[in-house]
């Protein structure tokens, strides 16, 4: 026999309830796609290991807009022969032992060799790459996936907790509907709170299938609204236990298949990517070592002071260096006094100008000027002080003389 309940419309209670349960169902499919998502995006970057190709993360902006740091490049191997400009090539970096270099094939190079280039770089890389060392070339760019790593390795671990805490979130909020998928179909109407299916609102909208034997004893009768024969209203309690028993079980079960199915993912991601693309600065802007010295520019030494008969100074110096390409005397302000022709010269004669006011003093310098490329200049010397003075005391004849 079957009988099928028959209620009244729904309550304002019943549509606010059905408005959030829907809630919960589109925000729970909206955190399963983020997750699925990220899945996706890992075995992309995890799986091509198992076919024997490179997966590797781009650790610098030398290739973009490209390649941008934090993106997993898939490398096929591929033969020698079949090497093309144009290409991505992943190769060991001939300047960085135990490092691979990531740049792009511009043209080839002295004996076969294979010249490459970072997009972003403004020349080409300074060492030539073998061809007997290329990887592979780059097939497949998988984007921001290896960004935590990135993190990780510069230390920025605001940015990787803030990741972990948002995943976690997505993780929970994949949760939301689990009252619902665990109640299955829901007490609308005929559950507790709308008083025709019994206390454990498990009647619901269902047909109950009954034989046409005669009722069991001690169980009640309802009248049929749809007739005035009676229908039996028997309730397996066993079977209703068994059937809340297997809704349960189902989500439990997604959950956990869920769960372990980011666990796998996440596992195979850090066994298959290779070792060697953790620590490898991809895309790196190469460069020979050299030492370099800083040059200077010999000071002269021992400056002297002598008096000439025409009213000028002699100034003399010492100088070890190689041959400059002249000196330069000057005084305390900065005013050339002398040149001299050459670097072999010791000493120049000095003369102060008629200006002066009698008695006025000047102390006297003399600064090497190299003959490098450039204008590259000794320090000044140590001085001498020299004095713009009258001759035979009379004032009527003035010069220069040195200061005793």
């Amino acid at each position: 026999m079957v009988s099928i309940a028959v209620h009244g419309g729904h309550t304002p209670h019943d549509v606010l309830h059905d408005v959030v349960d829907w809630g919960r169902v589109v925000v729970a499919t909206a955190a399963r796609a983020v997750v699925a998502t990220l899945l996706g995006l890992a075995l992309w970057s995890a799986a091509p290991a198992l076919l024997g190709w490179h997966p590797t993360t781009v650790m610098t902006g030398s290739m973009a807009p490209r390649l941008a740091p934090g993106d997993v490049v898939v490398s096929r191997p591929v033969a020698s022969a079949e090497i093309r400009p144009g290409q991505i090539l992943l190769a060991d970096d001939p300047d960085q032992p135990g490092h691979l270099r990531m740049h792009r094939f511009v043209e080839p190079g002295p004996d076969g060799t294979v010249v490459t280039k970072g997009d972003a770089n403004p020349q080409v890389d300074s060492t030539p790459i073998e061809r007997s060392a290329v990887h592979g070339v780059g097939f497949l760019r998988v984007p921001s996936v290896a960004t935590p790593v990135l993190w990780v390795r510069e230390g920025r671990w605001v940015e990787v907790g803030t990741v972990a805490l948002a995943l976690v979130a997505v993780l929970l909020l994949c949760t939301v509907d689990a009252p619902l998928r665990r109640r299955g179909p829901r007490h609308r109407g005929d559950g507790g709170h709308a008083g025709s299916g019994g206390p454990t609102g498990d009647g619901g909208r269902e047909a109950l299938i009954a034989s046409a034997a005669p009722p069991a004893v001690g169980a009640h009768s309802v009248p049929d609204r749809r007739s005035s024969r009676p229908v039996p209203r028997h309730v397996d309690e066993r079977g209703r236990a068994a059937r809340r028993a297997a809704v349960q079980r189902v989500p439990r079960v997604g959950q956990t298949g869920v769960l372990g199915l980011v666990a796998v993912v996440v596992g195979a991601s850090a066994v298959l990517v290779p070792t060697q693309a953790d620590a490898a600065p991809f895309g790196r802007t190469t460069g020979t070592a050299v030492q370099l010295t800083a040059g200077t520019v010999p000071v002269v030494t021992t400056l002297s002071c002598t008096d000439s008969s025409n009213g000028s100074v002699v100034i003399g110096w010492s100088y070890a260096g190689d041959p400059p390409k002249s000196f330069t005397v000057t005084d305390e302000t900065g005013a050339v006094l002398a040149t001299t022709a050459d670097g072999q010269a010791r000493s120049a004669t000095v003369k102060l100008s008629s200006a002066l006011a009698l008695g006025t003093r000047r102390t006297v310098q003399v600064q090497t000027n190299a003959a490098a490329p450039g204008a590259w200049t000794s320090t000044q010397s140590a001085g001498v002080p020299i004095q713009f003075t009258s001759l035979l005391g009379l004032g009527l004849v003035s010069g220069t003389s040195c200061v005793r």
